[in-house]
């Protein structure tokens, strides 16, 4: 996490001249958050677990499942640190969704999922991880865990839409320009690996896994929380190195690609007719 947040940081300060001041400071801004966020929570879990298993071990341990944290204090801060990442993690994942299928006659129809999906876990999020985790008396533990559950549901169907219409959309891409222009752009979705990353696949595979132990009430989601947390922080990052070193998808992806596509014809008729020219 530290190392991709330190290599964005020092990519977009590097290409700076090609982004405005504001730009720039907004990019900067999102990365040092979303860090700052991720060392939060990492230290409140750390903080949460020491109290549990530490100084409490006795009830702790008594049940193989994890007991609820105290209220208050670490748990309160990692719960607000978490809330500030799902928003900045997903809202990213809009983003990269409207610039991908923006200049697609049906983004007006598509944009109206991820939307809803994103407002279903801000809106309740707050609520669970802001209000009622200082003030749990407002809210009994079943209402805690139906608006989990619509969190976590809201952030998996967002996930899954999300990574399968940008790696759709990035895949056609790549194969209709194969097919019409010869391989893409060496800076342009010439791997699988791309695509996927930029597609948020690594994010909704960790998501899926928790969603599935998560509903059946499996120990082993509390691992997968661990991981899915980190995977939350490092997915964007990733896809904003891409962004900072411009290889990300943008609106200019496709004339650019062509253009270079035409230069690379237009240099290979000319080495062939060289190539004939008689001594």
């Amino acid at each position: 996490m530290s190392t991709t947040a330190a290599l964005c940081v020092h990519s977009l300060i590097e290409t700076r001249q090609c982004r405005s001041r504001r730009h720039l400071a907004f990019l900067l801004a999102y990365v040092g958050t979303l860090w700052a966020a991720g060392t939060v929570l990492i230290g409140g879990i750390s903080a949460v677990w020491v109290d549990m298993f530490v100084y409490h071990a006795s009830s702790a341990l008594a049940s193989p499942q994890a007991q609820t944290p105290a209220p208050g204090g670490a748990s309160a801060v990692g719960n607000t640190a978490y809330w500030v990442i799902l928003m900045l993690t997903d809202g990213m994942m809009i983003w990269r969704f409207k610039v991908v299928w923006f200049n697609s006659r049906f983004y007006r129809y598509l944009v109206s999922v991820p939307i809803l999906c994103y407002l279903g876990i801000l809106i309740p999020g707050f609520f669970v991880f802001v209000i009622f985790s200082n003030h749990p008396i407002w809210a009994g533990n079943i209402v805690n865990e139906d608006l989990i559950t619509a969190i976590f549901s809201s952030s998996f169907c967002l996930n899954i839409y999300v990574t399968a219409l940008i790696a759709g959309r990035l895949f056609l891409y790549r194969r209709r320009f194969k097919a019409n222009w010869g391989s893409p752009d060496t800076m342009h979705y010439t791997s699988m690996g791309s695509m996927l990353i930029e597609s948020y696949l690594p994010l909704t595979v960790f998501t899926i896994l928790f969603f599935v132990t998560y509903l059946l009430n499996n120990p082993a989601r509390y691992m997968t929380t661990s991981v899915l947390g980190q995977m939350q922080i490092t997915a964007p990052l990733m896809v904003m190195l891409r962004v900072s070193r411009g290889i990300a998808w943008d609106s200019s992806t496709t004339p650019r690609s062509i253009e270079v596509a035409i230069d690379r014809a237009l240099q290979v008729h000319e080495e062939r007719a060289v190539q004939v020219v008689p001594d």
